[in-house]
């Protein structure tokens, strides 16, 4: 889990912004080449349309674009989970809304 400061947006576009950084991540850990990635979203509109790029609108191209380009080579999925099924999530993501620094909550494997 982590949250980051990305100023005002709409929920699709901080959720879009967070998959790139987790993906991200993700490449540049030692994890990247022997496990996929599992990423969990409570916006169906961001699971569509990164399962299906032609559904992406114009708003959201080239976060998207990003995604799905430059992290190509990564083995990873995608699945829609409601926010109040992961409460943890969904209370950090409300208190990282004013938050300067980035947070970030790492478990060891």
């Amino acid at each position: 889990m982590f949250s980051k400061f990305i100023g005002v947006s709409d929920v699709n576009s901080a959720e879009l912004l967070a998959i790139k950084e987790v993906v991200a991540m993700f490449k540049d850990s030692v994890w990247s080449n022997s496990y996929h990635l599992m990423l969990e979203t409570y916006s169906t509109i961001c699971e569509q349309q990164l399962r299906n790029p032609n559904l992406v609108s114009v708003a959201f191209n080239d976060i998207v674009d990003d995604i799905l380009n430059h992290y190509s080579g990564l083995i990873w999925e995608i699945k829609a989970v409601p926010g109040a099924a992961n409460g943890i999530v969904d209370r950090l993501a409300k208190s990282g809304i004013s938050r300067a620094m980035p947070f970030v909550w790492k478990t060891q494997c």
